[in-house]
């Protein structure tokens, strides 16, 4: 359910270069949508982690090898960097979410960091289930609010950024 809703969010869109994860587990699965955007014939790159404060886009394309890091997350073997400022979307995980899209991560603070380096085109959506939405998240100075979060059940969407409201489609 929640790759139809992003399958559906992601054909409004116009776009050339995608960043999205390989999932955990545990998480919502991106396999699929990763396929998808391939046969669209669009850039995909994912998240390498280079040191423990920085991650950086790599592209990927079928042919390459995927390996584990030291977080045990799969990441391309490619070094052939995106620029942040080249990415129209970046698909994210989500931990928990709330209604103003806010996200919670990990933890280490790489989303966050990565986020901040990309183009103000850019179109920042977050992937989760919607047993994940919590009431409110307190917002750090340093958390970069999403624009869209897409789950099983509903899609987040931000209206109005200055007044912060939201929009949200129940898809059920």
């Amino acid at each position: 359910m929640v790759y139809r809703n992003l399958k559906k969010l992601l054909s409004t869109l116009e776009f050339q270069t995608v960043f999205i994860y390989m999932s955990l587990p545990y998480e919502v699965d991106t396999k699929r949508i990763i396929e998808y955007l391939i046969k669209k014939n669009k850039k995909v790159c994912m998240p390498k982690i280079v040191n423990s404060a920085e991650m950086v886009a790599c592209e990927y394309k079928r042919e390459n090898k995927l390996h584990r890091n030291k977080l045990g997350i799969l990441e391309p073997s490619s070094k052939q960097q995106i620029p942040p400022s080249q990415i129209d979307v970046c698909i994210v995980p989500i931990v928990a979410f709330d209604k103003d899209l806010n996200r919670v991560g990990f933890g280490k603070g790489y989303y966050d960091r990565f986020l901040k380096k990309v183009a103000q085109h850019c179109v920042k959506v977050g992937i989760a289930y919607h047993f994940q939405k919590v009431k409110r998240i307190k917002a750090n100075e340093h958390d970069v609010k999403l624009d869209v979060i897409v789950t099983d059940r509903l899609v987040l969407l931000q209206k109005n950024a200055y007044r912060g409201e939201c929009d949200e489609k129940d898809t059920t």
